[in-house]
């Protein structure tokens, strides 16, 4: 579901997680499934909303925030059932939503470095994953713009700041 953003797959995940709670599997109950759980998890989830398991709807909201807890909660050793959280993340040059991203000359230095979660809507666009540094040092990161006139020019710069983090 991560590696090819799959929003069928996040839906009916929502969906599960709602049943397993006991709550109706439809939009609502998924959505409301998925912010309990995190915030079970000890997650910031003040100032989120969800209305769906895709993302899809235009009213949800994630911070940043929300979205790096969750990555270094899912890196816990204490934490072995939010592994999947990392290992499928799209690999930057390789795999998934990243497959056929950082190939230009200012990226390449985050070529097989960067894993990242994409998220694109009319005038959004999300990069939220994992580095490894030139140190080796793993960090987690979400980056976001919001009503940028050019997608194409937002995700090369998103693009951009997690090289920027891979070379640092």
């Amino acid at each position: 579901m991560l590696t090819y953003s799959d929003n069928d797959i996040a839906e009916h995940l929502a969906r599960q997680t709602a049943l397993a709670t006991g709550a109706k599997a439809d939009f609502k109950g998924g959505a409301r499934a998925v912010h309990d759980r995190l915030d079970k998890l000890g997650l910031p989830v003040e100032d989120t909303s969800f209305h769906d398991g895709s993302g899809l709807d235009r009213a949800d909201k994630l911070t940043p925030g929300l979205l790096t807890a969750l990555l270094a909660e899912a890196a816990r050793k204490d934490q072995p059932g939010l592994r999947p959280v990392l290992t499928g993340l799209p690999v930057a040059g390789f795999t998934g939503t990243l497959a056929t991203r950082y190939t230009a000359e200012h990226n390449k230095a985050g070529t097989g470095l960067v894993r990242a979660k994409t998220g694109t809507l009319t005038g959004v666009n999300t990069l939220a994953g994992t580095v490894v540094t030139r140190s080796g040092r793993l960090l987690g990161f979400a980056f976001m713009s919001h009503d940028a006139p050019d997608p194409m020019a937002a995700q090369a710069a998103l693009d951009k700041m997690a090289t920027a983090l891979a070379e640092s």
